[in-house]
Order: C-alpha cells, then structure tokens, then sequence
C-alpha cells in the first residue's frame, strides 16, 4: 500500500495554498480528490483535466474508489487526499483505509452551518461525521496553511 502524507478537508479543492505551502511540506506522487459530486462532475473533469501541478498527478474518484486505489498501491506510491467534507473520510474509513490524523483546513460559512473554529462552518451532518472520526480515534488538526499554529478540532 502507498503512503499517505496528508489527509485535508478543504472545500477550495486544490488551490495556491495547497500548491505552494502544503505539498512543500507533504510531499506526494499524486493527489486524490475523494468526493463522489467532484469525481462525477464534467465541469470539475474538465477543471481538472487542465490544472496542473508539476510532477504530480491529479486523480477524481469517489471516496470508496479511493480507498481501494489507495490499499491496492505500491509502497513506492505516495498520496495527499483532498476532500471537501469530513463525510468523504468517513467514507474512506468505512472500505478500510488506516486514518489517524485529518487536517481541516477550510469549510466556508453556508447556509444552515455552524462554527465549529476559525475557518470550520458544518452542517449538522458534517458535524455528525466529525464526531464519528472523533470517536474512532482520529486526530483533527485545523491548520490553513503550515506555517499556522495548530488547533486541535473540539467537538
């Protein structure tokens, strides 16, 4: 199985953060968006399709699909995993995949959200997904960028 660098919750998806700062620190041969809508969408394919960040290989899949692509890697593969919800890791979880610790780096205010920290708005939903990957022993780091301070996600 390939290593995973880092697991982050960020509904931007890919963007300057994440190019610049986050794969600077969390090195990895591919990036996986893991969200059924994203992975199903041709509007974010053909996003996709021309975004490029050098050296690395951008793959939409649905979360289960990911986590099976994931466990059936080599172990010279490495992967950063972007979703834009905590329900996508509990997901990931659910077909096997090994989480230990999630980033959350960004869930904007929407309608029916709540704070749950500086840049973390969920719905009930969401919020009832970060309480399961609590419950199961997963740490949850919020962290925009990795020259922030480190807060621990509370809920």
């Amino acid at each position: 199985m390939g290593k995973i660098s880092l697991i982050r919750i960020d509904d931007r998806l890919i963007h300057g953060q994440v190019t610049t700062a986050w794969l600077r620190v969390y090195n990895a041969n591919t990036i996986i968006i893991a969200n059924e809508r994203v992975a199903t969408s041709p509007v974010y394919k053909s996003i996709f399709s021309v975004a490029t960040v050098p050296g690395k290989e951008i793959l939409l899949m649905p979360p289960a699909e990911a986590a099976d692509f994931i466990m059936k890697s080599g172990p010279e593969d490495s992967f950063f995993i972007i979703t834009p919800t905590p329900l996508d890791v509990v997901v990931l979880m659910d077909q096997g995949l090994d989480v230990k610790k999630i980033n959350v780096g960004g869930l904007q205010g929407r309608p029916n959200t709540k704070k749950l920290a500086k840049v973390v708005y969920a719905t009930s939903e969401e919020e009832q997904a970060f309480k399961e990957l609590k419950s199961r022993g997963v740490e949850m780091e919020v962290q925009m960028v990795p020259t922030d301070r480190v807060t621990s996600l509370t809920i």
